[in-house]
């Protein structure tokens, strides 16, 4: 009879523990579900036209010989800072020093034909009157002057363009900057049709070209302002200025080159990186702004929901420039909206929810909200968000 008693107590106590277990899971099964929620942001959005670029120097110079001879002596190497007027190389012409002696006869016996002419000629202006000579022998003495002197012109300008073309086998630089390629060595044959020696290029200032699609062409001016960020240089923004558009559009791509100079007084930047420019065309004064997370997508319109007390409202909205983390919002959402960004899978339009104010959704900790920004990309791709 004990024994009986003693189960039938086990049972009854088993049987309400199962009760309130039971009834534990279906009041949490009737909660509304968790969301977090941040309000909307405002601030002045830039439009922004973005595109790859690469830098490239603001000058360039390919430096060679005029004169055809062999390359006697290279004076700098790749990468040494050269000065405008400083010699960087040195040719041996192969046949100059002999045309300069030539010239340099011609140009003495064109000087004494010249002396000589010009005694006959003032011998017969002296002897005209006494009538011992001519008309015609004071005509021919004047001509065989005149062809003299200009045959010691001739002579003397020939003698000065061969001196010229000695002095261009001294190869100087042609502006101030870099050695930036060194393509010869000593023993080469150089000249006109051979190629360069070397390139110099000035790296104080670079200049990029953001090219820019038709859509974004009309709001392109020169003076607004830009900037670059380079995939070498980590979170590191250069900015410039726009100083010159194409006159027309490319007919292969269908774009307009902006091109952009950036100062680079401690050559930080080198020609030939790579990184992305933007050209800032307008500003959007006091938008409205939304983390990307908290926009659906569901055929090809964007949705958010808006907590409404201790319910969320559905709301369709028209997004502008997209920031890559967040959404200019055009129509839909107001100033101090408070929207969901997680959480928001598989919520009806007016359901119950609970609210946890700028947390984080995973361990429900208290968190202020990710920095967002202040960069917009006109040619951005579109929005994300979930189907």
């Amino acid at each position: 009879m004990r024994h009986r008693l003693l189960h039938a107590l086990a049972l009854a106590g088993l049987l309400g523990a199962c009760g309130k277990g039971a009834q534990t899971e279906a009041s949490r099964a009737r909660l509304p579900p968790q969301v977090t929620a941040a309000r909307v942001d405002r601030r002045d959005v830039p439009v922004e036209v973005e595109a790859p670029v690469d830098l490239r120097p603001i000058l360039q110079a390919e430096v060679g010989s005029k004169t055809l001879g062999y390359l006697d002596a290279v004076l700098v190497e790749r990468g040494d800072r050269v000065r405008r007027g400083q010699l960087v190389a040195l040719v041996r012409p192969s046949d100059l020093p002999d045309q300069l002696a030539a010239a340099k006869g011609l140009l003495a016996q064109a000087q004494a034909s010249a002396q000589l002419a010009r005694a006959n000629n003032d011998r017969a202006q002296k002897l005209a009157p006494t009538g011992v000579v001519s008309q015609q022998e004071m005509q021919a003495a004047a001509a065989a002057f005149a062809a003299a002197a200009a045959q010691e012109a001739a002579a003397a300008a020939n003698l000065s363009a061969l001196a010229v073309r000695l002095g261009e086998t001294r190869i100087t630089s042609p502006l101030d900057g870099l050695v930036a390629v060194r393509k010869l060595d000593p023993g080469a044959l150089v000249g006109p049709a051979t190629g360069s020696i070397l390139s110099v290029v000035r790296t104080d200032v670079l200049r990029i070209y953001v090219t820019v699609n038709e859509l974004h062409a009309r709001g392109l001016a020169v003076g607004l302002p830009a900037h670059v960020a380079f995939d070498a240089l980590p979170g590191q923004t250069f900015t410039g200025t726009v100083i010159r558009l194409a006159p027309g559009f490319d007919p292969t791509t269908r774009t307009l080159d902006a091109e952009v100079e950036l100062p680079n007084p401690r050559g930080e930047l080198r020609p030939g990186m790579y990184g992305r420019g933007a050209v800032t065309i307008e500003v959007h004064p006091g938008a409205v702004v939304v983390n990307v997370d908290a926009v659906q997508i569901s055929n090809g319109k964007r949705y958010v929901f808006v907590v409404r007390g201790d319910r969320v409202q559905r709301l369709q909205i028209e997004t502008g420039v997209d920031g890559g983390n967040w959404l200019e919002v055009l129509r839909g959402l107001a100033p101090g909206d408070e929207v969901v960004t997680a959480g928001g899978d598989g919520l009806d339009d007016g359901q119950q929810v609970r609210v946890a104010h700028e947390a984080n959704p995973y361990s429900g900790e208290s968190q202020p909200p990710a920095p967002v920004p202040a960069k917009a990309a006109g040619n951005a791709p579109p929005p994300r968000g979930r189907d």
